[in-house]
């Protein structure tokens, strides 16, 4: 099969997602009042993002082919998709809901939740039972967005009260995720040897192997570390990205103020 071939055939439009994906906007829409504003294309582009990763292509790359996009995948769901979910959360929501106006966990263990959660499902032995098991694949994307949900929280929940102050102490808490990321990456990216037995020898579902092992010039072990790269580079990218941003609104704000982004 050719890559081209590959991207028109390998859809798979999962019910359980497109519902899923289609609640959430509605009940969106619903809860806003069909207005839109910035807060709702965060919340659109997050779900979409869910949609995306979920049926397209990438989704059958990542499953069959590529440890590379899995762990671009699991990146997604984790830091890029609750990220933009808590962008997007209306205000007015949280206003009603007492409960989730009191919600404020401990950064320490929002920390632990989140880096702790990437690295359990990186483990070779745990990340091999979940591409061989659905329903444990699906509790792992699962868990990753609800961790990423957590670990996001005090830096960009949508009650400002609960979000780390001072800036300087969230941007550790963001830097030190960065070192977390930086590690696994690099003992991925240097292992002597392949830690992740359905990319040795894919079951080649689509009859993709040969485009990626010989078309493409990707072998087994350059895909592992193409991937403990993306775990390295892109985690560190947004973490710091992040940084930034709180850093450019604090100094942007009058004097006094501390609230960061």
């Amino acid at each position: 099969m050719t890559a081209q071939q590959f991207l028109w055939s390998a859809w798979d439009w999962k019910p359980s997602v497109v519902i899923g994906c289609a609640g959430l906007l509605l009940a969106y829409g619903a809860a806003v009042r069909w207005r839109f504003s910035m807060r709702a294309a965060a919340w659109c582009a997050g779900v979409s993002l869910v949609l995306l990763a979920s049926v397209s292509p990438i989704d059958a790359l990542a499953d069959s082919y590529l440890f590379s996009v899995h762990v671009a995948k699991h990146i997604v769901f984790l830091l890029v998709v609750p990220a933009l979910l808590l962008l997007g959360f209306p205000t007015e929501l949280v206003a009603r809901r007492r409960r989730l106006a009191r919600f404020s966990p401990h950064p320490a263990a929002c920390w632990l939740i989140g880096i702790g959660t990437m690295a359990f499902w990186h483990l070779p032995a745990v990340f091999d039972a979940a591409v061989a098991h659905e329903a444990l694949h699906i509790a792992e994307h699962l868990s990753l967005l609800a961790a990423g949900t957590i670990y996001w929280w005090p830096i960009l929940a949508p009650i400002p009260s609960a979000r780390l102050n001072p800036v300087p102490q969230a941007a550790a808490y963001l830097f030190t995720s960065c070192l977390a990321c930086t590690a696994m990456g690099v003992l991925i990216t240097f292992a002597p040897a392949p830690l992740y037995a359905p990319y040795i020898n894919p079951a080649d579902t689509f009859g993709m192997l040969a485009t990626v092992r010989r078309n493409w010039g990707i072998s087994a072990m350059l895909d592992q570390q193409i991937g403990g790269l993306v775990m390295w580079v892109p985690c560190c990218l947004i973490y710091l990205t992040a940084i930034m941003a709180m850093f450019g609104r604090w100094y942007g704000e009058p004097a006094g103020a501390v609230q960061q982004a």
